[in-house]
């Protein structure tokens, strides 16, 4: 469809553009008619005309001035200028304006049809590339945080392959030569500002993660993470590799600000710990200082030359083989992961520690979250190849590889161990058989069985024979079963008290266990005499 305005003092000239177009393209165009320049304006605004047919000589408003004006309202509209006069200075004014075509009267039908059908295509062309621009965009806004999320770990990996991330810089056109790491944690505030309650509160951040991620941009020009555990990593460029004071005074009152809109949007309590600002190939520093920040700030919001007390190389790394053993021992495989590599990276990264040294450090820290799972659920953790493999890497890429792979290997046989008749599967299916009227998620249960619910997932299914989906409306089914032969009992009575809200839903998921709907299972009970 192309809306088109015509502008002229004459009637007899809008009747017969109205004809020819009407003629040669009939419901394609959509016409409306001007008859001075005021008017003109007027419709451009309301209207908006693809095209627009302008008369030069009109009473008030002339076709020239009125062109002028509608250009700034619509600056796409294609503009052709009618004119009785051969004015070589209209002309050129005309096209100084932007005409895209001067005409003079009479103009015959096959040239208006001829110039409309050009004027049409490079419309058709326009919209077009607009189309075509808007879902490259769309399609860079889902890539995007693909980019940023790579461009995150780049950082942090600290892979000698990798130049500081300097290709995910060129995609996401970082001019920027340095940059300041910003660690977010979320949970329950606990003592001395600890987080407490990682799996539950990380299961409601994964809901709220794209609002998270618009709210950290709506206060700072970052790429962020995904999640990783309770933490997003926010990577902030600097033109400048030196912050004054009163800079770092704003960014932590941005992060304040930042924090206290997460909180109010997601519901959970959230604290930020900001490095400082450093080169890219220095930016792994930035990220220790953030989590250092983090573990020793007593604020909701800590930068790492607030802190009055630095911690030595020695506590910090004990701090760090506590958090990596943590996430071992807990079974979080994702967790356990993100900490061996950043511990691995620190450990590497030390000029001073030798490659013999820093395995000899990588291989204590395996063989102690060995022990440990293996004392947490049986025999099962020394059958890991934890520290051995070690020795064999060649390089400290490899070493760093072989480490975070055993620490996953680790994590996974940490929950493999508590699968015994009081392991965490079963009291899962018990806490489902308690809870199973009410709304019940996966991500619940997990909690509660306090391992992620990947691996919750994945573990129930070999446990149960079934996944936590048909269990729970198993227990349904046959709760509803045995409510139905208590005839007092409503259909919609019998599906709230089964765990259903929708009675529609409990019908159709009814006859697709049982092969018959629930008054026709009650019906069949009465007429078998039961």
């Amino acid at each position: 469809m192309y809306r088109i305005l015509l502008a002229d003092d004459e009637g007899i000239v809008t009747d017969a553009l109205q004809f020819i177009i009407e003629k040669n393209f009939g419901d394609e165009c959509e016409t409306t008619v001007a008859r001075n320049g005021r008017q003109a304006i007027e419709l451009a605004e309301s209207f908006q005309p693809d095209i627009a047919f302008l008369d030069i000589q009109m009473p008030g408003i002339s076709g020239l001035k009125a062109m002028e004006e509608i250009r700034v309202i619509n600056p796409r509209v294609k503009i052709l200028i009618l004119t009785a006069y051969d004015n070589f200075e209209y002309a050129k004014e005309a096209l100084r304006l932007g005409a895209a075509d001067y005409l003079m009267k009479p103009v015959s039908r096959e040239v208006i049809a001829k110039r409309l059908t050009a004027i049409m295509h490079d419309i058709d062309c326009d919209r077009q590339k607009r189309r075509d621009a808007l879902v490259a965009k769309e399609k860079m806004e889902a890539v995007i945080p693909i980019i940023e999320n790579g461009f995150v770990v780049s950082l942090l990996m600290q892979n000698e392959y990798v130049d500081s991330g300097k290709q995910y810089r060129d995609l996401l056109d970082l001019k920027e030569d340095y940059g300041s790491i910003m660690v977010l944690e979320w949970g329950e505030s606990g003592r001395e500002g600890a987080m407490g309650n990682p799996v539950g509160s990380g299961i409601r951040a994964h809901r709220y993660y794209d609002k998270m991620s618009e709210l950290i941009k709506v206060y700072f020009k970052a790429s962020v993470s995904n999640i990783m555990g309770n933490k997003i990593v926010c990577v902030i460029p600097f033109e400048s590799g030196k912050m004054e004071y009163a800079s770092r005074l704003r960014m932590i009152e941005k992060a304040r600000n930042l924090v206290s809109s997460l909180k109010n949007t997601v519901g959970i309590d959230f604290k930020a710990g900001i490095g400082s600002v450093r080169p890219w190939e220095s930016a792994f520093d930035s990220y220790q200082e953030a989590l250092n920040a983090l573990r020793h700030g007593k604020r909701k919001v800590t930068h790492i030359d607030d802190l009055i007390v630095k911690d030595t190389v020695e506590k910090q790394r004990q701090v760090m083989e506590q958090v990596v053993l943590k996430a071992v021992l807990g079974g979080m495989e994702h967790d356990a992961r993100q900490e061996a590599a950043v511990f691995a990276g620190w450990i590497l990264k030390n000029e001073s520690c030798t490659f013999e040294e820093a395995r000899l450090q990588l291989a204590e820290l395996a063989l102690v979250a060995r022990r440990q799972v293996a004392e947490q659920g049986g025999e099962g953790g020394n059958r890991s190849k934890a520290a051995g493999e070690l020795f064999a890497a060649a390089d400290r890429e490899e070493l760093r590889r072989r480490f975070v792979a055993a620490m996953e290997e680790l994590a996974r046989e940490a929950v493999i161990q508590n699968q015994k008749p009081d392991g965490v599967i079963t009291r899962a299916q018990e806490y489902i058989r308690q809870n199973f009227r009410r709304d019940l998620a996966l991500e619940e249960v997990a909690q509660k069985a306090g391992i992620s619910p990947y691996y919750f997932s994945k573990l129930f299914k070999e446990e149960a024979g079934m996944n936590f989906t048909e269990y729970l409306t198993g227990l349904r089914i046959d709760m509803a079963k045995e409510l139905l032969l208590n005839r007092e009992l409503s259909i919609k009575q019998v599906c709230v008290d089964s765990g259903y809200a929708n009675p529609n839903y409990f019908s159709r998921i009814f006859k697709k266990w049982t092969g018959i709907t629930p008054t026709e299972f009650r019906d069949g009970i009465q007429d078998a005499g039961c």
